[in-house]
């Protein structure tokens, strides 16, 4: 009886013991949460306007300078290639389809306008003269008929019609004879004055050097369009050289021109500006800029490279250190400083470079304060 006592008192016992921890825990007031200042902004923005606050340490890390005119003397440089000047470049064409009997030349001689080149037999040509010595026997013909019977006429034994007839025979003799003549001739045959029968001659249309052959005695030719060899006058080439769109402005006809070749490094040959391209490049944007350079000896090959350099006038100009460009997108801006540490991104369109300068060509004024080192940072 009194175990059971003891028990009942344990419990009731435990039971308050669980209520007044319960209830200590509930009536605690709660911890206050630990709160700290938000860092301070780098920069802050009013508008179009980058403000930097007195805080930042932007302060310490941008760097300033003046937008200035300065009269400068573009040097623009270009990659150039030689090429043959196309009026002085033929590509010899056998006229028509025939075996190649012989080649006179071999390559890398030099010929003179009208020098024979090869010899073909061409079974049309031979054609041709058979046609022409037909046509000259008909137009004889023709007219002894004709003679006959204006002869008989004159004895009152034709009729004048049959005197009508043999003249339009002769004349149509006549035409077919011009015909074949200067089609001979066209081919280099004189049939008044050369003798009939003989080989196809290819003649130079040019003076020059042979610089290619593509063709060997013994072989066949019926394409029209495919040249056996090639000529050239190298005695003056052309330096053919992509220029950039923004750079057009600053070239003229006439203008000097030094290029350095690859092949020659160290050697500084001049030149003048023949031609300036009117299309541009619709992927590179460039147009091709042509010199004219004396080339006697014949060191410049058609193919070789060079580095041209023009010479341009000397002008005024906004120039700022190149450092200052920031890239926005697509386009490409500077940060003008409208009153202090307040900056606004300016477009603007850049010309040349000089070394470590750049030229504005607008978006700049004279005189402007700007962002030359760090700007980058501005740009978020």
């Amino acid at each position: 009886m009194n175990f059971k006592l003891s028990t009942k008192y344990l419990l009731v016992f435990v039971v308050l013991a669980v209520n007044v921890t319960i209830f200590s825990s509930c009536s605690s007031p709660p911890e206050a949460k630990s709160t700290s200042p938000p860092p301070p902004s780098n920069l802050e923005r009013e508008g179009n306007l980058i403000v930097i606050p007195d805080s930042s340490p932007l302060r310490q890390r941008l760097t300033f300078d003046t937008v200035r005119l300065e009269n400068i003397t573009l040097q623009l440089t270009a990659p150039a290639a030689v090429e043959a000047n196309p009026d002085r470049y033929a590509r010899v064409c056998p006229p028509m389809a025939g075996r190649i009997v012989q080649l006179t030349v071999r390559l890398g001689d030099a010929v003179h306008k009208g020098q024979l080149l090869a010899t073909l037999n061409s079974p049309d040509y031979l054609a041709a003269q058979s046609d022409f010595t037909k046509a000259k026997s008909a137009f004889h013909l023709a007219k002894r008929n004709f003679d006959r019977q204006k002869d008989l006429l004159e004895h009152k034994i034709a009729a004048q019609r049959e005197v009508e007839q043999a003249q339009k025979d002769l004349e149509a003799a006549h035409c077919d004879l011009e015909t074949i003549t200067d089609r001979l001739r066209i081919l280099g045959l004189n049939p008044e004055t050369d003798k009939l029968g003989q080989s196809l001659e290819i003649h130079s249309p040019i003076s020059g050097q042979v610089v290619e052959i593509s063709a060997t005695a013994g072989e066949f030719r019926n394409d029209n369009n495919a040249p056996i060899m090639s000529i050239a006058d190298l005695s003056t080439v052309w330096l053919t050289a992509n220029v950039q769109e923004k750079d057009i402005r600053h070239l003229a006809k006439g203008q000097q021109v030094n290029a350095v070749f690859a092949a020659y490094p160290g050697e500084v040959l001049g030149g003048k500006v023949l031609f300036i391209g009117d299309l541009l490049d619709p992927d590179t944007r460039s147009t091709k800029v042509r010199v004219a350079v004396a080339n006697p000896m014949g060191r410049f090959k058609p193919g070789m490279f060079a580095k041209v350099t023009f010479s341009c006038q000397a002008h005024k100009a906004a120039v700022i250190p190149a450092t200052a460009l920031i890239q926005r997108g697509f386009n490409t801006c500077v940060f003008v400083e409208k009153s202090p540490w307040q900056f606004e991104p300016r477009v603007c369109k850049t010309g040349a470079q000089m070394g470590d300068k750049v030229e504005v060509v607008s978006g700049l004024k004279a005189g402007e304060r700007i962002v030359v080192k760090e700007g980058v940072l501005l740009n978020d």
